[in-house]
């Protein structure tokens, strides 16, 4: 009984210590139906075969009292073709997942809404077989500077 009530003491205490301010909330807002292009695959012969273009449900961003922010996409892979007939992909075989560092993914919210690039901290990409695609990347409080 004392090591839960220990326990339940500690995460109290961090959680008051984490705590936003007052009065501080999270921000939300969505872009919906749009188009974009994204890897369908993620390997050493990218980008050759490996871009499709996908019409977007939304993209979701939540920003944080301390100015990062997640964004959350949603979209369908479409049969309109890429730019680069080379770089063409295909819906894969069985589901792909794959991620990255900072500076290698930019933000669709931000180019939907303001034809800015923002680049993110963080990305994972799920596409399915069946065509569909979940996106979440992550952004700092400060803009990256990726030039």
């Amino acid at each position: 009984m004392r090591r839960v009530l220990s326990s339940t003491l500690l995460i109290a205490t961090l959680l008051v210590m984490t705590a936003a301010p007052a009065g501080a909330r999270a921000e939300a807002d969505r872009v919906t139906d749009f188009p974009s292009v994204l890897a369908v695959k993620f390997d050493e012969t990218f980008p050759i075969a490996s871009l499709m273009r996908v019409d977007c449900a939304f993209v979701q961003r939540v920003q944080l009292p301390d100015g990062s922010a997640q964004e959350v996409m949603q979209c369908t892979l479409s049969d309109e073709p890429v730019m680069i007939p080379e770089f063409q992909g295909q819906a894969p075989d069985r589901a792909v997942r794959y991620s990255g560092p900072p500076c290698m993914w930019a933000s669709d919210y931000w180019f939907a809404k303001a034809g800015v690039v923002v680049y993110a901290d963080s990305f994972d990409v799920v596409v399915t077989p069946a065509g569909r695609v979940r996106a979440i990347a992550t952004f700092p409080a400060e803009p990256l500077d990726c030039s």
